[in-house]
């Protein structure tokens, strides 16, 4: 049998102010990366910092327990300068599935984490920059539904803006009305 290898990386374009033109000012990738991590499974971009996941990164010998990456551009150029992983890791929680940064706030959703024994029903993981800078770190708060059940996928996107966070459910299941 024949597997293929799936190594992804990310662009960051810059858009000029005419939409219809756009060129790659840099290739990201992690400074760990591995085939079969999915970096580049979500991003998002704020100012001079970018957050990458890697939903499917090996983490510490965990299977897909996940991750992501914060890179900063100072002087056009962009570096790597976090790693965030959850303390609690465990294999196929897929942590770094969605990501959001604002400030110096980040959040990463990972849909299959099991809280309280809740077969995937989610969860989001806040992280606060320290003061000397983002640095390798796990979370500063974790987020679960507080009505959690099996298959809700809490943390299957999620969004940060300054000191607020929303974090999608798309499989719960509010009143037994199937993924309303």
């Amino acid at each position: 049998m024949q597997f293929k290898t799936l190594v992804l990386t990310v662009f960051i374009l810059i858009l000029a102010v005419s939409i219809a033109s756009a060129e790659i000012e840099v290739k990201l990738t992690a400074s760990d990366g591995a085939a079969g991590d999915y970096f580049g499974r979500s991003v998002h971009v704020d100012g001079d910092f970018a957050i990458v996941g890697a939903d499917r990164d090996d983490v510490d010998g965990t299977n897909d327990a996940g991750s992501a990456y914060i890179f900063q551009r100072s002087g056009g150029a962009w570096t790597q300068v976090a790693k965030l992983t959850a303390a609690d890791k465990t294999q196929a929680d897929y942590f770094g599935v969605s990501v959001s940064i604002s400030g110096d706030n980040a959040i990463v959703g990972s849909h299959y984490e099991d809280p309280d024994g809740r077969s995937n029903a989610g969860s989001a993981y806040i992280f606060v920059k320290p003061g000397g800078g983002w640095a390798d770190m796990t979370e500063t708060a974790k987020l679960t539904a507080s009505d959690k059940r099996n298959g809700d996928l809490f943390g299957a996107s999620v969004s940060i803006s300054d000191d607020n966070a929303i974090v999608g459910a798309y499989n719960e299941d509010p009143g037994d009305t199937y993924n309303a």
